[in-house]
């Protein structure tokens, strides 16, 4: 279960800085509309997350596909994605460390799934390669046994320009050191075509599909996230039941009967767009849910970050960064939202006994998770005395069932915030230049421009004439 604390954010609390009830209520014609463009781009067909977690056929793949290759003698995933590609299992992966298990089997099946076989009978390490810096990919390719090694390259388009590189470097490794290499190896894209998915089919390499109409930020419900999580030793089927039973439960009421997804989407809309809060700290206070901040941030950045629109995400870990950033956002700058997100319940804990140290004698047989909530309340109050808007999100439990919830109100909550901001949450034009300057200065000159875009010449002098200006460089 989640729930929300939007106590902070009324004028009530803060004073002028903040929002009447009756404000967040207008947008509910606003949200209203939303739902309905959303509904009809998903009856469409497209956009696809919502229903691709009903996908049984995509997740049995997954679970067999996995338990075949991990049958041989493969102890190690080493997974190469870029973005939504990778945050998605990343956050999973980073939250799996957070789950306590009564079986003891570090978040894998039960006995009687683990006596039929499968990926769970086995540790395997899971590790990810999310960026193209070789001094780093050299360290985690120097800690494995190549051999016994899976390497997993996800990419929705199949033709990645990072993901295909490094391809192309694992392969001559594996050509040099394993005889059947191709067992080593497991795609995941796009069914239909580009680089990967000619050339899995056409050698016989192992592949999973990514469903077409679901955007890579979007794609935490497809196999390129729940491979690795399952392999992992994450209950995938938890999972999605999670965002499924959430995603039926909001979409099955009003925008504001006891609704509080698009409550927050207007929360932010709002402070957006009459109170200037142009930066929106997503401010985690869980080591667990790290990796989640990061993986929202993209979600938000990217789906919102168009037409000179949207507030910028920017991450925070709490205790932490009340040590580093906190000073900022007391005193800094009135531009700022603040989301903190908890857990309620934190499964093991300590109790701290100071005997003999009279002057913490206050903290005797506290919990060290009361520490960390009071801290976090001591923030928001804080912030509230100084007229700085927050809200609360809180966890009730570290379990799959609950992250699916968690994944898929940001996956509802984010599109919903670009309807109301009138832009497009599902492309991301931004990117496309720089990719194609990238290309350029590799020497790339196919026609990979584009219909819409300028031609090969016009681009090569655009480069040309940006890279010889004049400049300041010491």
């Amino acid at each position: 279960m989640i729930e929300f604390n939007f106590k902070f954010t009324l004028k009530q609390a803060i004073g002028e800085n903040g929002l009447e009830v009756t404000e967040i209520r207008s947008l509910e014609s606003d949200l209203v509309q939303a739902r309905r463009n959303l509904n009809k781009l998903r009856r469409n067909k497209d956009i696809g997350f919502y229903d691709e977690m009903n996908d049984t056929e995509m997740v049995k793949a997954v679970k067999e596909v996995a338990d075949r290759l991990f049958s041989k003698d493969l102890n190690t995933l080493y997974v190469f994605g870029m973005g939504g590609s990778s945050l998605g299992a990343i956050f999973l992966k980073e939250a799996l460390g957070g789950i306590f298990k009564d079986s003891g089997n570090n978040g894998n099946m039960d006995k009687e799934a683990r006596k039929n076989g499968g990926v769970f009978h086995k540790k395997i390490n899971v590790i990810f390669s999310e960026n193209i810096d070789p001094g780093y990919i050299y360290k985690n390719i120097e800690k494995i046994d190549i051999k016994k090694t899976l390497f997993c390259f996800v990419s929705k388009s199949a033709d990645t320009i990072e993901v295909v590189a490094q391809f192309f470097i694992v392969k001559e490794m594996l050509q040099n050191t394993v005889k059947n290499y191709k067992d080593n190896l497991l795609f995941i894209t796009d069914k239909k075509g580009g680089f990967l998915r000619r050339y899995a089919d056409e050698n016989g390499i192992s592949a999973l599909d990514i469903a077409e109409n679901v955007g890579g930020r979007y794609s935490i419900v497809t196999a390129g996230t729940l491979f690795p999580a399952y392999a992992a030793g994450f209950d995938i089927d938890k999972f999605l039941h999670g965002a499924i039973s959430y995603r039926d439960n909001i979409l099955n009421k009003g925008v504001f009967e006891n609704n509080p997804v698009y409550s927050l989407a207007a929360i932010i809309y709002l402070y957006y767009r009459q109170k200037k809060r142009n930066i929106f700290v997503i401010n985690v206070y869980s080591d667990y849910l790290r990796e989640f901040s990061r993986w929202f941030r993209q979600l938000f950045a990217e789906s919102l970050g168009k037409n000179l629109m949207s507030p910028t995400p920017v991450t925070a870990v709490g205790a932490t960064d009340q040590h580093s950033q906190l000073q900022l956002y007391m005193q800094g700058p009135q531009d700022k939202l603040t989301g903190f997100f908890c857990l309620k319940n934190f499964r093991k804990d300590y109790i701290i006994n100071p005997s003999g140290f009279k002057e913490y004698g206050y903290l005797k047989d506290k919990k060290l998770s009361e520490l960390l909530i009071n801290e976090l309340k001591g923030v928001e109050l804080a912030l509230a005395a100084l007229g700085r808007p927050s809200f609360r999100v809180t966890v009730d439990n570290m379990d799959e069932f609950t992250l699916g919830e968690l994944s898929f109100m940001c996956m509802e909550m984010v599109p919903v915030l670009g309807m109301l901001l009138k832009i497009n949450p599902f492309d991301q034009p931004g990117v496309e230049k720089g990719k194609k300057f990238a290309y350029l200065l590799m020497g790339r000159k196919d026609g990979f421009l584009g219909r819409q875009s300028p031609s090969l010449s016009e681009e090569l002098e655009e480069l040309s004439r940006l890279d010889n200006m004049a400049d300041l460089t010491y």
